[in-house]
């Protein structure tokens, strides 16, 4: 899991470095789109005469322009690739070399315009730019290294150029460098974010490869809150037997082909009203299934649950067949209500839900019965006073019934 779940924040990462180096791209194209129309963003009053730096400025969105484009396709190369994150030391090179240049364009402007304070133009607000989408980077110390250096880079500039660095200049320094902290903060929320989201996911991925598709949206998120762990406890449930009547003979009469259309319409009219009342498949079998309600996340009525399950499959079913979307099919239901050891049983690598126990045997044996009295629904004495209260059922009483292998007989139920 964690081998996945950084491969996933990796990809993340060189996604938001992506969107990044576009959003530079497009300043740097709107600053030289800017300069070339305008032609005073760096134009300098000089009472007399105003002077434009045009040669030296423009330099700087062009020399930009093709380190983001160069930086892009490097990007672009390890996303198709699948390779790791960008190596920490390129990042931190990086974030150098768009820093240096602003401040070596400014060098080369104040040594060309000395009666002109270069750091008092719109070009300071670059070091905020490239301060502020640091964020993307989802790092604090590379959003810190950041400010840090542009703080630097106005002091340096003030200092050895201007001769001259008082309390105001100071300040602007420690704003800069303050920005860096802060976009520091920001991007590690935002990271933190994405850390919970990516776990969320893995933690779904998880849930999902343990019990496929055969479980509801509330029962699943319920599974989540646990870590996705299924401990083995003793827990009051309904267990369900489906079985497809004369399969055999209907699977030698038909291609391999219908076979599997006609089982994988059958199990998701299944899946569909099993999953309505809170339960979940354990196993598919190639003519039938077993179902379990109240585990692994326990029902107030697992009883009334599986019973409500059991009709709307066989109403279902008629439906489905009446509309030409199943072949003609009679099935036979057995539910029986007691008390199951349920939980993950299997060695570390591969892991499989169980419910086990006297109750699964007994639901079972009393599906199988469905042939004898000629009935597609039956229940034991445990469902029925359990699900009685809950519903209005109209049932055959079939009294005393001796199950294989049991030497106490049960009463039973015919439901339909």
């Amino acid at each position: 899991m964690k081998i996945h779940f950084q491969q996933q924040l990796n990809e993340e990462l060189l996604r938001s470095e992506k969107r990044r180096i576009i959003i530079v791209i497009s300043i740097a194209l709107f600053m030289l789109c800017y300069r070339l129309l305008a032609g005073n963003f760096f134009a300098i009053d000089n009472d007399t005469q105003r002077i434009h730096s045009f040669s030296s400025v423009s330099v700087f969105p062009f020399v930009i322009i093709l380190f983001e484009f160069l930086s892009l396709c490097y990007i672009n190369k390890r996303i198709k690739s699948k390779r790791k994150k960008i190596p920490l030391v390129g990042q931190y090179l990086n974030t150098a070399f768009e820093i240096c240049i602003p401040a070596f364009i400014m060098l080369i402007v104040a040594k060309q315009f000395p009666t002109y304070n270069i750091l008092k133009s719109p070009a300071l607000s670059v070091y905020f730019i490239f301060i502020i989408l640091s964020t993307l980077r989802l790092d604090f110390f590379l959003s810190f290294f950041c400010g840090l250096l542009s703080a630097v880079s106005y002091f340096i500039l003030y200092f050895f150029v201007y001769h001259h660095f008082d309390f105001n200049d100071a300040g602007r320094a420690i704003i800069l460098l303050i920005g860096g902290i802060a976009a520091g903060l920001v991007a590690n929320q935002i990271r933190i974010g994405i850390n919970k989201s990516v776990k969320e996911t893995e933690k779904r991925h998880r849930v999902e490869n343990l019990f496929g598709q055969q479980i509801s949206i509330e029962v699943a998120e319920k599974i989540l809150e646990n870590n996705g762990e299924i401990e083995s406890k003793r827990m009051r449930v309904a267990v369900m037997f489906i079985d497809i009547r004369n399969f055999t003979n209907f699977a030698t009469m038909r291609s391999p082909e219908e076979v599997v259309q006609f089982q994988n319409a059958f199990f998701s009219l299944v899946s569909n009203a099993v999953a309505k009342h809170g339960g979940i498949v354990n196993q598919f079998l190639g003519d039938g299934c077993m179902v379990t309600f109240g585990a692994p996340v326990a029902l107030n009525n697992p009883a009334l649950n599986a019973l409500e399950a059991a009709i709307g499959i066989n109403q279902k079913l008629k439906d489905e067949i009446k509309a030409g979307n199943i072949a003609e099919t009679t099935i036979g239901i057995g539910i029986h209500a007691g008390d199951a050891v349920t939980g993950n049983i299997g060695t570390d690598s591969r892991q499989q839900y169980s419910v086990t126990g006297k109750c699964v045997i007994i639901a079972a044996r009393v599906e199988q019965l469905n042939k004898e009295f000629n009935s597609q629904i039956l229940i034991t004495d445990e469902v029925f006073n359990h699900a009685e209260p809950g519903m209005v059922i109209n049932t055959q009483l079939l009294g005393k019934i001796n199950l294989k292998g049991f030497e106490e007989p049960y009463i039973l139920h015919k439901v339909a």
